[in-house]
């Protein structure tokens, strides 16, 4: 099963549910606005609405914390470092 990010309007309910609006938690936190976390991935505005909400960022936006792991091994670099400090690759290149 895949989680789905919430709706925008069950983000803008909730919050509304808890007495607050995405435009007072931005003056609150010295932002004009806070619109655009509802379509784009914008790591601060998210931290801040999901602390409103009492819940991680990651339950009310998962695609946007989601990340297969064979995309991270594959932007891992094996390295050694020699007593001199010279950096090597080991396991030859990626492509």
């Amino acid at each position: 099963m895949n989680p789905t990010d919430w709706h925008p309007a069950d983000v803008k309910a909730a919050l509304e549910k808890r007495g607050v609006s995405l435009r007072k938690l931005a003056h609150e936190h010295g932002y004009s606005h806070f619109q655009r976390v509802l379509s784009t991935h914008w790591w601060a505005a998210e931290q801040i609405v999901a602390a409103a909400l009492g819940l991680p960022a990651d339950e009310i936006w998962p695609s946007r914390y989601a990340m297969e792991r064979t995309k991270a091994k594959a932007r891992t670099v094996k390295i050694a470092v020699s007593r001199s400090g010279r950096i090597r690759k080991l396991g030859g290149t990626k492509a």
